[in-house]
């Protein structure tokens, strides 16, 4: 079957797979979380604002209010824990379909915890490139509360990162933080899925922003696609910087990472099966994706 084939394929099916996977109820073994950063927004400071984040369980088809005691007391290290970092324009209902439908691909009769981290993503009444702008201080402040947030699990965690465009670029910073600080749980593993990454594609590279991630995470998954159209215009974020490519379009340099890191990374393309697409669940419905879950999300 030839590319155009499979994206005229693609586009006739996903009216019919999309809102199925959507409508998906977790199975018994699957404990649902999310995480609402929209009243620490704005504040930088993580470590005083902390205890701001607020905490729900999906009960019942629905949200339950919740607490940090609650689930950091609950939380077993022997089970893994996914964190779902969305994209741009995500609302809460939409965060909560689409991770519904990223954990609708997990194997239901395996254990897990996941985390819908829901950052102040909405789009404003700005303009889109006025509001993406907007969103780069958000962006790193998130990123800030999300590191914490690791350093405040209980040793031996399992710990899977998975970030979606802008949610991609959270978890860079994230990681980026917690090797520098190093105040991370004893024995904590951590691996990686980064999906159309909003990020720059030089990050990982040797002494750039992000280079220090590979020392403390075991797997770095990274799909990528250079017909994004969206990902096309990542350069207009930039006001001073008009040539920056997006990690999620042109994928990984490889050659510029350190060459002792480079074996931990998997830099996929994804175009032949989604096209100009960018949507998380295009990203997490292709075949290279699916069949790299029980490594990245359940460490087997």
């Amino acid at each position: 079957m030839s590319k155009l084939q499979v994206r005229l394929l693609l586009c006739f099916l996903s009216p019919f797979i999309l809102p199925n996977t959507l409508a998906a109820v977790p199975s018994e073994h699957q404990d649902i979380w999310r995480v609402d950063l929209y009243a620490v927004a704005y504040l930088p400071d993580s470590e005083r604002h902390f205890s701001k984040l607020s905490y729900y369980r999906w009960e019942n088809n629905g949200w339950k209010v919740s607490d940090a005691e609650t689930f950091f007391r609950t939380q077993q290290p022997e089970i893994p824990l996914i964190v779902f970092s969305p994209g741009y324009t995500s609302t809460t209902p939409q965060t909560t379909k689409v991770g519904h439908g990223v954990v609708r691909n997990f194997d239901p009769s395996k254990a897990c915890r996941v985390v819908f981290w829901d950052w102040f993503s909405d789009k404003g009444t700005d303009g889109i490139r006025r509001d993406v702008r907007s969103k780069l201080p958000i962006v790193q402040n998130t990123s800030n509360y999300l590191a914490q947030f690791v350093q405040t699990l209980k040793p031996e965690s399992k710990v899977c990162l998975f970030g979606f465009s802008f949610g991609g670029r959270i978890v860079c910073h994230a990681v980026e933080t917690l090797s520098k600080n190093g105040r991370l749980p004893e024995g904590l593993r951590l691996r990686l899925v980064l999906s159309a990454p909003a990020a720059d594609q030089h990050w990982f590279s040797r002494g750039q922003r992000c280079s220090r991630v590979p020392e403390i995470a075991e797997k770095i998954l990274v799909t990528y696609n250079p017909d994004d159209w969206a990902l096309r215009f990542y350069p207009l974020m930039y006001n001073h910087r008009d040539k920056a490519l997006a990690l999620g379009y042109r994928g990984l340099p490889m050659l510029n990472i350190a060459p002792q890191f480079r074996a931990k990374f998997e830099n996929i393309s994804v175009s032949r099966y989604i096209g100009t697409e960018h949507q998380t669940l295009f990203h997490v419905q292709t075949p290279v994706f699916r069949s790299r879950i029980d490594t990245y999300f359940f460490f087997e």
